[in-house]
């Protein structure tokens, strides 16, 4: 059974990002944001994860939201249950699982800033993960 995690950095500190991830034995660290970078907290910007975890990161831009979607929702003109359809939308249109198989997204770790995954992409993307491999836990860090 294929467990994943997600992950949100913001309010974390480096040290305890990268402990958080070392004490679930997270493997591959999947950055699914539409913009790898971090104005505030450099450490957070897509190259210099690249640089810290080596082989443990990766970009899935396959699994980001589009501007549209995301700027729509940021400046309000959708609300967070119609970002939600437009984003599962987004995704069953682009079959981001399409050959995998349920072991290479064991102990993955989906990536992106907001501190809580109730309204965030991670969790929708870890949901669709969910219903595409039955069996799947997900684990919000």
């Amino acid at each position: 059974m294929p467990k994943i995690f997600t992950i949100g950095f913001s309010g974390k500190s480096p040290d305890v990002f990268i402990d958080v991830l070392d004490a679930v034995r997270v493997r591959t660290v999947w950055d699914i944001r539409q913009w790898r970078t971090s104005t505030y907290v450099p450490f957070y910007s897509g190259d210099s994860l690249a640089a810290v975890l080596g082989k443990r990161y990766e970009y899935h831009p396959e699994f980001a939201p589009t501007t549209e979607i995301l700027s729509g929702y940021k400046d309000g003109r959708i609300t967070w249950p119609e970002y939600e359809r437009m984003y599962r939308e987004l995704l069953a249109t682009r079959h981001p699982t399409t050959g995998r198989s349920a072991d290479s997204l064991d102990r993955i770790c989906l990536l992106c800033t907001e501190k809580s995954a109730v309204q965030c992409h991670r969790r929708l993307a870890a949901e669709y993960i969910a219903e595409q491999f039955t069996d799947t836990e997900i684990v919000h860090l």
